[in-house]
């Protein structure tokens, strides 16, 4: 099948690390969600239930009539007592910057304080996966989700180390387009054919 996997727009909150905190787009957002879906013919959408992801996919699914499915699987990592801080304020903070730093070096061994485990948060991801790939039935399908989830996504679908998760730019409104299988054990396969910055 061919997944699209659909970061939301600008929230205007660059340099936050936004996670469960849940601002709406700005207007630039909703122009870079109108350009990145203009063209594509998706018979299901698959959106995180946060609004900055949810309310396009809804946008879009009225607009073209396709079938909607808001899955939470898909949500954004919850960051914890980091979430919806500037990454500069954490940073100032020696305690909070060592730990943002072994995080982002190792989340398998680092968790955001009082936020989701990085085991938590793959188990979830392969669900969302999983779910979508049934629902899918072989047909193209977009979700609209937010920059971690799609990280952990390519980490399961084509084998990305977690310590190069990072190395991935995903920008507001970035598409990453995907060739997706299983095999009969179940395992996902997938292969890169896209990354379409807006």
């Amino acid at each position: 099948m061919r997944l699209d996997l659909l970061r939301h727009g600008d929230t205007g909150r660059t340099g936050y690390l936004d996670g469960r905190t849940d601002h709406p787009l700005i207007e630039a957002g909703h122009l870079q969600m109108e350009t990145q879906t203009a063209a594509g013919r998706w018979p299901l959408v698959i959106a995180s239930p946060l609004q900055r992801a949810r309310r396009p996919a809804e946008a879009l699914a009225e607009r073209a009539s396709c079938r909607i499915i808001i899955d939470s699987d898909w949500a954004e990592l919850d960051l914890g007592r980091w979430d919806g801080r500037r990454r500069a304020d954490i940073e100032a903070d020696v305690k909070d910057r060592d730990l943002l730093a072994a995080y982002y070096d190792d989340p398998r061994r680092h968790r955001p304080p009082e936020g989701e485990c990085w085991g938590d948060f793959e188990v979830r991801v392969r669900r969302a996966l999983v779910s979508a790939y049934d629902e899918a039935a072989g047909q193209r399908t977009l979700v609209i989700t937010h920059a971690g989830p799609m990280r952990m996504a390519l980490s399961i679908l084509i084998g990305i180390p977690v310590s190069s998760l990072w190395a991935i730019r995903l920008g507001y409104g970035t598409c990453a387009g995907l060739d997706v299988g299983r095999s009969g054990d179940g395992n996902f396969w997938g292969e890169l054919v896209e990354i379409v910055q807006p």
